[in-house]
């Protein structure tokens, strides 16, 4: 809730450091593998080859919108797999694409539109079945954009969801 005020605010301050991007895609993955794990999901993780290793970029709010995606995608799958991947963002030059793939109930088309407003959800069932408040979509819209990017959804219901995420990511020497 406080990024959420501080970005309406225009006050939210983004880092701008080297980091790796494999330990930043491992770490996410480490803190929600005990629920995955519990709901008996495969939860895998994929990096092109094509992607550097070393990135520059806000490490911090990086990591805390994919555990927010992961966290989503375990949520509203009850079988199967939940997969973080990463790959170059082939339409801007230094982005990478990250996208969180799973095989949960999907959302249905008419509800897309307003998947990331604030304190939006599916319907007043998702609610009371999943909880939440509705927050963390729109808060991780609103911090992928500040960093140059977009986050976007493709989903069938009753199969996968795919919530996109192209994050700009400097390679180190190019600033």
């Amino acid at each position: 809730i406080l990024d959420f005020s501080k970005i309406e605010a225009g006050e939210l301050e983004l880092e701008q450091r080297p980091f790796d991007l494999r330990i930043c895609v491992e770490e996410p993955l480490e803190l929600v593998a005990a629920t995955s794990n519990a709901k008996g999901l495969e939860l895998v993780s994929y990096i092109d080859d094509g992607c550097p290793s070393q990135v520059i970029g806000d490490v911090t709010r990086l990591r805390q919108v994919l555990v927010n995606l992961l966290d989503n995608a375990i949520k509203f799958t009850s079988q199967g797999e939940v997969v973080l991947s990463v790959e170059p963002d082939e339409i801007s030059l230094g982005g990478l694409r990250f996208a969180v793939t799973d095989t949960g109930i999907g959302i249905p088309p008419d509800r897309v539109a307003s998947l990331f407003d604030s304190f939006s959800q599916v319907d007043a069932s998702t609610t009371r079945l999943y909880g939440g408040t509705g927050l963390g979509l729109a808060i991780s819209k609103r911090l992928v954009e500040a960093m140059g990017g977009t986050l976007g959804v493709d989903s069938v219901p009753s199969g996968s969801t795919i919530l996109l995420v192209s994050v700009f990511c400097r390679l180190p020497g190019n600033l």
